[in-house]
């Protein structure tokens, strides 16, 4: 059997093995060092091609070696990678990439002229640690770049291309042709293969093995098969460690099942079945202490508070054992901690709440509302789980309105406020408040300030969303307490709320005007309308022209310039203006408050001007004439042969249009047209605009058509023309005979 050397070529002429049944060379499956990604990036950004470069050092300048300017033996056909990374030295040896040849490497890097010398130094530091981690580690880094460079070339892995990439002669081939076999191409294989170190060795064990379910199962690297082997062997002892936790829990043992689950979680922090199960023991534990039977409350526990739509989550610091001045690795250190919020009972759906750091206390604004949620303090220490969480009680939050503002209303108050998206129902208690909000200055108290200490078991009052108006009520303080209902499905059943503790706020109604009970138009002549009213029962009453639509009775207007306006006596004469309405409505004031009441609507359309009237055709003729502003229908009515007709037309039609079409005879027709006076409006009368159509003959009649002596009469008149020739033929021209009579 013939023994292969590094450097020495295998001779087939002297009885060696045939190079073509040689086994082709056993490729690495994975870089297997962490960090790889940032080494390969700092490499291609210096310029070189792989590490292998970075490894053989920077070129020897002529004059700084006695032997520099000395001829090499052989020639420099490349570096040998198939049986350990070697580099050609002087003469026919070969020197071996190890931790001597790296820190010399790392020493000419740092003292060479070239601008790249100070970061290669740096990546030689690197390069040190994977070479004494593992003595063919630098080999593996640069065989994985020189393999990836030929696999993803475009005409493929070849002997030449590997040349190329400085590879010796005597492995350029089989190393294509290894590569060209089973080298995993771009894609997830290779992606998983560079970033499963940056994983593991580490906590993220379910990230780690999500990684290592894209490597091959059976590798043929056996660097990998021991990475494979001890990434499965840790996922198998987390596995032991759940199961052994949920048996303790079956058996009651909540303190040892927990310590099982806080050892599972700290060997695989991203497996969320393990921390839903710690956040589940800690959530008993922390029952079995709030219970009546438990002892006082330890300096563990943290205080929540509930206040509006947050929750506030306090707490002491934790007592981690090795938590003292020691320092040292894996011993004391500064603890933080990671606040968890998750519903009740469903630990597997936990949610980080956001933490600032360095502080004993949390303030968290996205609780859900109308939700039983838990939350548990975690500590850590150097970002790792170091005890166990400490979890709080049930928390619901369901938020009482907000901004509650009380104005006075005729013969009431209104109660506005804010209420939250979420609420599904809303109720309010009136009662006689025993103590106001507190009076201010003027004595008066003050309305919608909160008043806490008072039972409220009055009248429920109807509430919406937004709020209420309770009336009637007498002047006087009263007490109103508001709830919001929230839908809670793990506590109420189908259709069920759980309600708010409700808020407490004080409410003034005070004495109001009573609006005017009638308003009455007492006559109607000369272009003027006088409208009386009957006094109210409190309060001074007054007729004012309002603008605007019309308030209802007893509808607040104070502020207005009808409240404040002087007060009136007796009736009123109404005169409006031609082509415009006016509306008066009557007003009770009393001080500064003041009621709407009854309104009357006086109008004075004006006159139809510019009537005129045209026949259009046989049966039918043209109207055209100003519209009377501001009515909205006029009356068109036309008298023939002793009938009246009538029709009705409105405004948006007419300005459409421009016209009014009515059906007449020939007969002599007299024309009207007024304006309608609105239904609720007293209208003064215009006097209506007439017009009239003449009486058209008859044309006389036409001659037999079976007269063959007279011909054709027709005469020169075109009742229905527009003066034009006259139509037919002239009735003294004789039709001509027919030929043969």
């Amino acid at each position: 059997m013939e023994r292969w050397r590094p450097g020495a070529r295998a001779d087939v002429a002297s009885g060696g093995t045939d190079m073509r049944r040689l086994p082709l060379p056993v490729l690495p499956q994975f870089p297997g060092m962490r960090g790889f990604a940032e080494l390969d990036s700092v490499i291609g950004r210096l310029g070189f091609r792989h590490a292998a470069d970075l490894l053989r050092g920077p070129a020897v300048e002529a004059g700084t070696s006695v032997f520099a300017t000395l001829p090499k033996a052989t020639e420099d056909d490349g570096f040998r990678i198939l049986d350990g990374l070697w580099f050609p030295a002087r003469g026919r040896a070969w020197t071996r990439v190890d931790l001597r040849h790296i820190q010399e490497t790392a020493e000419r890097w740092r003292t060479s002229t070239d601008p790249r010398g100070g970061t290669a130094a740096a990546l030689m530091d690197t390069m040190e640690t994977v070479v004494r981690d593992d003595p063919m580690g630098p080999r593996r880094i640069v065989l994985w770049q020189v393999c990836r460079e030929l696999k993803d070339r475009a005409g493929g892995p070849t002997a030449e291309a590997a040349e190329a990439l400085g590879v010796h002669s005597a492995d350029a081939a089989p190393l294509a042709a290894a590569v060209a076999a089973g080298f995993p191409g771009r894609g997830p294989v290779r992606e998983a293969a560079e970033s499963v170190n940056e994983v593991w060795p580490g906590e993220r064990l379910r990230e780690a093995l999500r990684i290592a379910g894209l490597l091959p199962s059976h590798p043929t690297d056996h660097v990998l098969a021991n990475f494979l082997t001890r990434l499965n062997d840790r996922a198998a002892a987390v596995d032991r460690l759940m199961e052994e936790a949920r048996r303790l829990g079956q058996l009651g043992e909540l303190r040892a099942a927990t310590v099982s689950w806080l050892a599972a979680v700290r060997r695989a922090t991203d497996d969320d079945r393990a921390l839903a199960g710690l956040l589940g023991a800690a959530t008993l534990l922390a029952d079995e202490r709030h219970s009546p039977a438990a002892q006082s409350p330890v300096d563990s526990t943290v205080r929540v508070s509930v206040e509006r739509r947050a929750v506030t989550l306090r707490w002491t610091a934790a007592r981690l054992p090795r938590d003292t001045a020691r320092t040292g690795k894996g011993r004391g250190g500064p603890v933080s901690y990671r606040v968890l919020r998750f519903p009740d009972g469903a630990p597997e759906q936990a949610a980080e709440v956001p933490y600032p750091d360095g502080s004993l206390s949390v303030l968290d604004l996205d609780a859900p509302i109308g939700r039983r949620v838990r939350y548990a303090v975690l500590p850590l220490r150097r970002g790792r789980l170091a005890g166990v969480p400490r979890v709080t009680g049930a928390v619901l939050l369901v938020p009482d309105v907000a901004e509650v503002r009380a104005v006075p209303v005729p013969d009431g108050v209104r109660l506005q406020w804010r209420a939250h998206p979420a609420a599904r129902g809303f109720r309010a208690v009136r009662s006689t408040a025993r103590r106001a909000g507190g009076p201010d200055r003027a004595g008066q108290p003050v309305d919608g300030v909160p008043v806490d200490g008072l039972p409220v078991d009055g009248l429920p009052v109807p509430a919406g969303r937004k709020g209420f108006v309770d009336r009637p009520l007498l002047p006087g303080t009263y007490l109103y307490e508001i709830s919001c209902g929230y839908p809670v499905p793990d506590l109420a059943g189908d259709g069920e709320l759980v309600w708010s503790p409700g808020v407490r706020v004080a409410a003034t109604s005070v004495e109001w005007p009573s609006p005017v009970e009638e308003v009455t138009v007492r006559s109607l002549e000369g272009g003027s309308v006088t409208i009386d009213w009957r006094p109210p029962a409190r309060g001074n009453g007054r007729l004012v022209e309002w603008p605007g639509l019309p308030m209802a009775s007893g509808e607040d207007v104070s502020g207005t310039a009808a409240a404040r306006s002087a007060p009136g006596e007796g009736p009123v004469s109404v005169v409006p203006e031609a082509r415009s309405r006016v509306r008066m409505t009557a007003v009770s004031v009393l001080g500064d408050r003041a009621v709407a009441g009854p309104s009357v609507l006086v109008e004075r359309p004006g006159a139809v001007e510019d009537l005129t009237a045209r026949r259009l055709a046989p049966g039918t003729a043209e109207l055209r004439f100003r519209w009377p502003e501001p009515a909205v229908l006029v009356l068109v009515a036309w008298e023939q042969e002793g009938r009246r007709r009538e029709m009705r037309v409105a405004r948006s039609r007419y300005l459409a249009e421009g016209r009014v079409e009515i059906p007449l005879s020939g007969r002599p027709c007299r024309v009207e047209v007024s304006a309608v006076p609105r239904p609720d409006a007293v209208s003064i009368p215009a006097v209506p605009a007439t017009t009239s159509l003449p009486h058209i003959p008859e044309p006389p009649p036409q001659p037999p058509r079976s007269s063959r002596a007279l011909a054709l009469l027709t005469f020169p008149w075109t009742p229905w023309g527009n003066g034009g020739a006259p139509r037919g033929r002239p009735w003294w021209r004789r039709r001509p005979h027919r030929s043969g009579s």
